[in-house]
């Protein structure tokens, strides 16, 4: 008996199904695109510049203090948080255009569904991880790096697996109403403003407008994976136990259930106009 590790053929075909649709994705991403992948460097440092000039320049928007207290730039707090977040929506909007972009291929051959998801989930999580890797080269360049940087994949793997629970559902229910491809930027909009990425949650008050702001904050899952790769990547920390528990629980919470519906649902889908 061989001590290799094989998968079964059925496995075997949805892995090199998810890989082809990566591929594709990252192919089409920017095709005819001159800069081609500078662009996924481009667009998340221009994000950075515009912020940084209204919130830590005109506001005057004060980040905490790293671990070598020599980086404090509004700049790198800002990048350290919109890399997580990057990454979240654009699985959750892509999700919606990966899935209808095989309408027509599911409606004449059969294939699991969920491998083009998963492609283009991968494909993103490369992006993501071009960005960080900026990212981690800026906190080199000033001296405020330690071995906690190995949390930073971490953070990104988990948060992408948060995102696909997400992503499975409203990519169903964006295949009958499209609709929700609006709404779901709609939402995204506002769940982007009550995470601590152009704010710290230093300054969210306790209460306002009869709310516990700061406990709603605070228990809103994309600040626990914010802040889980700003402690690995700007404060230099090894997570806490709570928070380390609190990614893994929101990772699984999000990803079974919509993992479950999609694979339910999307025969039903493949059978419509």
């Amino acid at each position: 008996m061989s001590g290799r590790l094989t998968l079964s053929p059925r496995l075997r075909t949805g892995a090199n199904l998810v890989v082809n649709f990566a591929q594709r994705e990252s192919k089409a991403r920017y095709k005819r695109s001159v800069l081609g992948w500078l662009w996924s460097l481009i667009n998340p440092l221009a994000t950075v510049a515009v912020y940084s000039l209204v919130f830590g320049v005109i506001y005057k928007a004060a980040p905490p203090a790293t671990a070598n207290g020599r980086a404090e730039t509004f700049a790198l707090y800002l990048f350290s948080g919109l890399v997580v977040w990057n990454l979240f929506t654009g699985i959750v909007n892509g999700s919606m255009d990966w899935l209808r972009g095989v309408s027509d291929l599911r409606k004449k051959i059969y294939f699991p569904t969920e491998t083009a998801v998963l492609g283009g989930a991968i494909s993103t999580l490369v992006q993501s991880a071009l960005e960080a890797l900026v990212l981690v080269a800026i906190m080199v360049a000033l001296l405020n790096v330690s071995w906690t940087v190995v949390f930073l994949p971490l953070a990104l793997v988990s948060v992408a697996v948060f995102a696909l629970g997400i992503g499975f559902v409203v990519a169903i229910l964006n295949a009958r109403y499209r609709d929700v491809q609006y709404l779901t930027g709609i939402a995204l909009n506002v769940w982007f403003f009550s995470v601590p990425i152009v704010f710290t949650p230093a300054i969210v008050p306790e209460r306002a407008y009869g709310l516990p702001v700061g406990r709603i904050i605070e228990l809103n899952p994309l600040t626990q994976f914010v802040g889980f790769a700003r402690d690995a990547v700007y404060f230099l920390e090894v997570p806490s136990l709570g928070r380390i528990v609190a990614v893994v629980a929101w990772s699984v919470a999000s990803f079974v259930p919509g993992w479950w519906y999609f694979r339910r649902k999307s025969m039903e889908i493949s059978e419509e106009p």
